[in-house]
Protein backbone atom coordinates (compact mmCIF):
# COMPACT_ATOMS: atom_id res chain seq x y z
CA UNK A 1 0.00 0.00 0.00
CA UNK A 2 1.48 3.55 -1.19
CA UNK A 3 1.12 6.34 1.06
CA UNK A 4 0.35 9.45 -0.08
CA UNK A 5 2.92 11.62 -1.38
CA UNK A 6 3.47 15.23 -0.45
CA UNK A 7 3.68 18.24 -2.62
CA UNK A 8 7.66 19.50 -3.35
CA UNK A 9 8.11 21.84 -1.49
CA UNK A 10 8.29 24.11 -4.08
CA UNK A 11 4.62 24.30 -4.80
CA UNK A 12 4.14 25.33 -1.25
CA UNK A 13 3.13 28.56 -0.83
CA UNK A 14 4.42 31.12 1.94
CA UNK A 15 2.27 33.82 2.83
CA UNK A 16 3.51 37.58 3.81
CA UNK A 17 3.83 38.58 7.52
CA UNK A 18 1.53 41.75 7.42
CA UNK A 19 2.28 44.56 10.23
CA UNK A 20 -1.10 46.29 11.53
CA UNK A 21 -1.97 49.28 10.28
CA UNK A 22 -1.68 51.13 13.61
CA UNK A 23 -0.68 49.46 16.66
CA UNK A 24 -2.84 48.89 19.30
CA UNK A 25 -2.32 51.41 22.28
CA UNK A 26 -2.58 49.98 25.90
CA UNK A 27 -4.12 52.64 28.34
CA UNK A 28 -2.20 52.54 31.98
CA UNK A 29 -4.73 53.58 34.90
CA UNK A 30 -3.44 56.70 36.94
CA UNK A 31 -2.24 56.00 40.04
CA UNK A 32 -4.76 58.59 41.33
CA UNK A 33 -7.77 56.57 39.95
CA UNK A 34 -6.61 53.13 41.69
CA UNK A 35 -6.62 55.19 44.81
CA UNK A 36 -9.68 56.82 44.64
CA UNK A 37 -11.71 54.29 44.05
CA UNK A 38 -12.35 52.97 47.38
CA UNK A 39 -12.83 56.41 48.71
CA UNK A 40 -15.58 57.12 46.84
CA UNK A 41 -17.12 53.54 47.24
CA UNK A 42 -16.15 54.39 51.31
CA UNK A 43 -18.34 57.82 50.93
CA UNK A 44 -21.05 55.93 49.18
CA UNK A 45 -21.39 53.34 51.51
CA UNK A 46 -20.36 55.25 54.99
CA UNK A 47 -20.79 58.56 54.44
CA UNK A 48 -24.05 58.63 52.62
CA UNK A 49 -26.40 56.50 55.25
CA UNK A 50 -24.29 59.51 57.91
CA UNK A 51 -25.87 62.52 55.68
CA UNK A 52 -28.86 60.52 55.93
CA UNK A 53 -28.81 60.07 59.65
CA UNK A 54 -27.78 63.82 60.49
CA UNK A 55 -30.84 64.91 58.27
CA UNK A 56 -33.04 62.61 60.10
CA UNK A 57 -32.12 64.17 63.70
CA UNK A 58 -32.36 67.38 62.29
CA UNK A 59 -35.37 67.83 60.29
CA UNK A 60 -38.47 69.46 61.55
CA UNK A 61 -40.54 66.14 60.00
CA UNK A 62 -39.49 64.06 63.10
CA UNK A 63 -40.87 66.78 65.51
CA UNK A 64 -42.56 65.28 68.69
CA UNK A 65 -46.37 66.10 67.81
CA UNK A 66 -48.87 63.51 68.73
CA UNK A 67 -49.36 61.55 71.60
CA UNK A 68 -51.61 58.28 71.53
CA UNK A 69 -52.81 57.34 75.36
CA UNK A 70 -54.40 53.76 76.13
CA UNK A 71 -54.79 51.65 78.90
CA UNK A 72 -55.86 54.32 81.39
CA UNK A 73 -59.12 55.06 83.65
CA UNK A 74 -57.76 57.07 86.64
CA UNK A 75 -55.76 58.74 84.52
CA UNK A 76 -56.38 61.51 82.87
CA UNK A 77 -55.06 62.53 79.44
CA UNK A 78 -54.86 66.00 79.80
CA UNK A 79 -52.27 65.47 82.72
CA UNK A 80 -49.93 63.40 80.35
CA UNK A 81 -50.43 66.18 77.52
CA UNK A 82 -49.48 68.47 80.38
CA UNK A 83 -46.50 66.46 81.82
CA UNK A 84 -44.99 66.19 77.70
CA UNK A 85 -45.99 69.52 77.19
CA UNK A 86 -41.77 70.20 77.37
CA UNK A 87 -40.98 67.53 74.86
CA UNK A 88 -43.37 68.53 72.48
CA UNK A 89 -40.97 69.29 69.22
CA UNK A 90 -38.47 67.46 70.19
CA UNK A 91 -36.64 65.26 67.70
CA UNK A 92 -38.08 62.19 68.21
CA UNK A 93 -35.68 60.11 67.25
CA UNK A 94 -33.09 61.75 70.05
CA UNK A 95 -35.77 61.58 72.61
CA UNK A 96 -34.97 59.58 75.50
CA UNK A 97 -37.99 57.12 76.58
CA UNK A 98 -36.46 57.03 79.77
CA UNK A 99 -37.75 60.60 80.17
CA UNK A 100 -40.90 60.03 79.02
CA UNK A 101 -41.67 57.34 81.29
CA UNK A 102 -40.35 59.02 84.12
CA UNK A 103 -42.47 62.04 83.31
CA UNK A 104 -45.89 60.00 82.86
CA UNK A 105 -44.49 57.60 86.62
CA UNK A 106 -45.07 60.66 88.45
CA UNK A 107 -48.98 60.48 88.57
CA UNK A 108 -49.97 58.66 91.43
CA UNK A 109 -52.07 55.85 89.52
CA UNK A 110 -49.53 55.21 87.35
CA UNK A 111 -48.03 51.91 88.08
CA UNK A 112 -45.86 50.97 84.89
CA UNK A 113 -45.91 52.99 81.33
CA UNK A 114 -44.59 51.40 78.05
CA UNK A 115 -43.65 54.19 75.53
CA UNK A 116 -42.97 53.49 71.77
CA UNK A 117 -41.99 55.61 69.03
CA UNK A 118 -43.97 55.91 66.25
CA UNK A 119 -42.33 57.57 63.39
CA UNK A 120 -42.33 60.60 61.80
CA UNK A 121 -43.52 62.44 64.69
CA UNK A 122 -45.98 60.38 67.45
CA UNK A 123 -45.35 58.19 70.60
CA UNK A 124 -47.54 55.65 71.77
CA UNK A 125 -48.19 55.15 75.69
CA UNK A 126 -49.66 52.13 77.03
CA UNK A 127 -50.53 53.12 80.78
CA UNK A 128 -50.76 50.20 83.29
CA UNK A 129 -52.53 51.43 86.72
CA UNK A 130 -52.98 50.78 89.43
CA UNK A 131 -55.68 48.75 90.97
CA UNK A 132 -58.03 50.56 93.65
CA UNK A 133 -59.02 47.75 96.45
CA UNK A 134 -60.44 49.90 98.88
CA UNK A 135 -60.38 53.34 100.88
CA UNK A 136 -58.35 54.50 103.53
CA UNK A 137 -60.18 56.72 106.37
CA UNK A 138 -58.13 59.09 108.13
CA UNK A 139 -58.34 62.47 109.75
CA UNK A 140 -57.00 63.87 106.43
CA UNK A 141 -60.38 62.22 104.24
CA UNK A 142 -60.65 59.29 102.30
CA UNK A 143 -57.97 58.21 99.95
CA UNK A 144 -57.84 54.98 97.73
CA UNK A 145 -55.41 52.16 98.89
CA UNK A 146 -54.40 48.86 96.58
CA UNK A 147 -54.23 45.32 97.83
CA UNK A 148 -50.64 45.81 99.49
CA UNK A 149 -51.82 48.81 101.76
CA UNK A 150 -50.50 51.56 100.00
CA UNK A 151 -52.12 55.14 99.25
CA UNK A 152 -52.76 55.75 95.79
CA UNK A 153 -54.22 58.76 95.63
CA UNK A 154 -57.08 61.04 97.40
CA UNK A 155 -60.41 60.54 96.87
CA UNK A 156 -62.01 63.57 94.79
CA UNK A 157 -65.84 64.14 95.00
CA UNK A 158 -68.22 62.53 97.19
CA UNK A 159 -68.46 59.48 94.95
CA UNK A 160 -66.17 56.92 94.29
CA UNK A 161 -66.06 53.20 93.37
CA UNK A 162 -68.54 50.61 94.45
CA UNK A 163 -67.18 47.09 96.23
CA UNK A 164 -64.34 48.82 98.24
CA UNK A 165 -63.33 47.81 101.42
CA UNK A 166 -63.36 50.85 103.92
CA UNK A 167 -59.85 50.40 105.97
CA UNK A 168 -59.61 52.45 108.74
CA UNK A 169 -56.14 52.72 111.88
CA UNK A 170 -57.95 52.76 115.44
CA UNK A 171 -54.38 53.81 116.86
CA UNK A 172 -52.03 55.92 115.75
CA UNK A 173 -49.36 53.76 115.85
CA UNK A 174 -47.71 52.33 112.46
CA UNK A 175 -49.83 49.18 110.65
CA UNK A 176 -49.22 47.42 107.73
CA UNK A 177 -52.48 48.18 106.21
CA UNK A 178 -52.29 45.07 103.59
CA UNK A 179 -53.16 42.91 106.66
CA UNK A 180 -56.84 44.60 106.77
CA UNK A 181 -57.35 42.88 103.39
CA UNK A 182 -55.61 39.39 104.32
CA UNK A 183 -58.03 39.41 107.25
CA UNK A 184 -61.17 39.95 105.31
CA UNK A 185 -60.00 37.54 103.20
CA UNK A 186 -59.81 35.22 106.16
CA UNK A 187 -63.69 36.07 107.04
CA UNK A 188 -64.43 35.40 103.63
CA UNK A 189 -62.52 31.98 103.42
CA UNK A 190 -64.01 31.16 107.89
CA UNK A 191 -67.71 33.01 107.36
CA UNK A 192 -68.63 33.78 103.90
CA UNK A 193 -72.42 35.25 105.35
CA UNK A 194 -70.73 37.23 107.43
CA UNK A 195 -68.17 38.43 105.10
CA UNK A 196 -70.82 39.65 102.71
CA UNK A 197 -72.05 41.81 105.25
CA UNK A 198 -68.45 43.69 106.20
CA UNK A 199 -68.24 47.44 106.03
CA UNK A 200 -65.05 48.45 107.77
CA UNK A 201 -61.83 47.01 108.88
CA UNK A 202 -59.99 49.38 111.13
CA UNK A 203 -55.84 48.23 112.31
CA UNK A 204 -55.67 48.27 116.36
CA UNK A 205 -51.89 47.30 115.75
CA UNK A 206 -49.94 44.29 115.49
CA UNK A 207 -52.33 40.97 113.97
CA UNK A 208 -55.34 42.99 115.51
CA UNK A 209 -58.35 44.17 113.84
CA UNK A 210 -62.06 45.44 114.56
CA UNK A 211 -64.71 43.86 112.24
CA UNK A 212 -67.97 46.11 111.53
CA UNK A 213 -70.61 43.74 110.25
CA UNK A 214 -73.78 44.42 108.90
CA UNK A 215 -74.46 40.72 110.33
CA UNK A 216 -73.87 41.53 113.88
CA UNK A 217 -75.52 43.85 116.25
CA UNK A 218 -71.62 44.63 117.87
CA UNK A 219 -67.85 44.91 116.10
CA UNK A 220 -65.70 41.94 116.46
CA UNK A 221 -62.05 42.25 117.93
CA UNK A 222 -60.31 39.47 115.83
CA UNK A 223 -56.48 38.20 115.73
CA UNK A 224 -55.92 37.49 112.30
CA UNK A 225 -54.78 33.83 111.47
CA UNK A 226 -57.62 32.82 114.07
CA UNK A 227 -61.31 33.67 112.68
CA UNK A 228 -61.49 29.36 111.02
CA UNK A 229 -61.15 28.90 114.93
CA UNK A 230 -62.68 31.47 116.65
CA UNK A 231 -65.97 32.18 114.77
CA UNK A 232 -67.61 28.86 115.22
CA UNK A 233 -67.25 29.50 118.65
CA UNK A 234 -68.64 33.00 118.57
CA UNK A 235 -71.83 31.67 116.49
CA UNK A 236 -72.55 28.92 118.79
CA UNK A 237 -73.18 31.43 121.78
CA UNK A 238 -74.54 34.28 119.83
CA UNK A 239 -78.26 32.76 121.06
CA UNK A 240 -77.45 32.95 124.31
CA UNK A 241 -75.83 36.69 123.99
CA UNK A 242 -79.12 38.19 122.88
CA UNK A 243 -81.07 36.18 124.47
CA UNK A 244 -79.24 37.65 127.44
CA UNK A 245 -77.99 41.22 126.56
CA UNK A 246 -80.26 43.80 124.66
CA UNK A 247 -77.00 45.38 123.38
CA UNK A 248 -73.16 44.80 123.08
CA UNK A 249 -70.37 47.51 122.64
CA UNK A 250 -67.77 44.78 121.41
CA UNK A 251 -67.19 41.05 121.35
CA UNK A 252 -63.37 40.01 121.41
CA UNK A 253 -62.05 37.13 120.21
CA UNK A 254 -58.44 37.70 120.60
CA UNK A 255 -58.06 36.04 123.43
CA UNK A 256 -56.93 31.96 122.76
CA UNK A 257 -59.05 29.70 125.26
CA UNK A 258 -62.31 32.52 125.86
CA UNK A 259 -64.44 34.78 124.23
CA UNK A 260 -64.84 38.37 126.01
CA UNK A 261 -68.30 40.77 125.60
CA UNK A 262 -68.85 44.19 126.55
CA UNK A 263 -72.39 44.78 127.44
CA UNK A 264 -74.22 48.38 126.76
CA UNK A 265 -75.38 49.97 130.28
CA UNK A 266 -77.99 51.83 129.71
CA UNK A 267 -78.07 55.15 131.03
CA UNK A 268 -81.23 55.82 133.02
Amino acid sequence: MKGRELPPLEAARVLPFRRPAAAVRVRRRSAWATLGRPFVQAVAVVGLPAMVVAWALSSPAFALADLELSGQRWVDEAWVEGALAPLRGENLLRLPLEDVERRVAAHPWVAAVTVEKRLPNRLRLILDERRPAGLLRSSAGLAYLDRHGRVIAPLVGSEGPTGLLLVSIGTTAEVDLAGAFAVADELAAAAPAWAATLSEVAALGEDDYRLDLGALPFPLLVRSGTLAERLPALAALLPDLEGRYPRLAFVDLRAQRRIVFQPVVERS
